[in-house]
């Protein structure tokens, strides 16, 4: 009898056991795996991280970080009161800083001249001006992109109403037909001004981009007295349609 009682206490003390174990066994095979999956996720994370520092240290054009310079030569198309003067070519130099994917500061120096009919030289634009530039997308290595920005303007017109300072240079004629008007004076003022447009860049390579721009300008008149006594509004607006290639580093 004392043999058949205990016969059942050492068989559940023996399956007691052996459920421990099994619970031990279970429990320290998650712990392995999931120290294993957390190792796993921290090396990628650490190649990620790895990865990314070193595609941001990589320039290209207008990305963040990156200086990009260019030169522009096209047309100026004078609108409204200025379109007495005749459109001509016009240049200017351009540099923009990479502020993120999406901004960039934009700067430019540019000039034009144009003619009054078949006298030359009887109106010239300097302009100094900066703005934000904003990429509208990055489809492939085509960048889209509009800008917007203020600037200093310093329009020049030749005073047709004034007495030549050398009657011999200005009333003189050149084989071409086009009279010189460099012995009057110039009226001219610094004038402020906006600008906004859109344009389009090509990426030809990491350090290398081509592209176009369509920029209105507007600059804000004031008026002047010429020799005569007559006002002169000085201001006005034109268009520029320009080409430009440029260099990043």
């Amino acid at each position: 009898m004392k043999q058949q009682s205990l016969f059942p206490l050492g068989a559940a003390v023996l399956c007691l056991v052996l459920g421990t174990g099994e619970v031990s066994a279970s429990a320290g095979t998650e712990t392995l795996l999931a120290s294993t999956s957390w190792s796993n996720d921290d090396s990628r994370s650490s190649r990620s991280s790895y990865s990314a520092q070193g595609s941001s240290n990589e320039t290209s054009p207008f990305s963040p970080g990156s200086n990009n310079i260019g030169i522009d030569l096209g047309q100026i198309f004078l609108v409204g009161d200025l379109t007495r003067f005749q459109n001509s070519l016009g240049f200017q130099i351009h540099y923009d800083y990479g502020v993120s994917d999406l901004f960039s500061f934009d700067s430019s120096l540019g000039y034009s001249q144009h003619s009054l009919g078949p006298a030359s030289g009887g109106f010239s634009i300097l302009s100094l001006l900066s703005g934000l530039r904003m990429n509208l997308s990055w489809y492939d290595r085509i960048i889209p992109f509009g800008v917007v920005g203020l600037g200093f303007y310093l329009p020049s017109y030749v005073d047709l109403t004034a007495t030549p300072t050398r009657t011999t240079t200005s009333s003189s004629t050149s084989s071409s037909g086009t009279s010189n008007l460099s012995g009057l004076p110039s009226i001219s003022a610094l004038l402020f001004g906006l600008h906004f447009g859109a344009g389009v860049d090509l990426s030809v390579s990491k350090n290398v981009f081509f592209g176009s721009s369509l920029t209105f300008h507007q600059m804000f008149g004031t008026t002047q007295q010429q020799s005569n006594g007559t006002p002169l509004n000085l201001g006005g607006a034109y268009l520029s349609f320009l080409l430009h290639v440029g260099g990043t580093f």
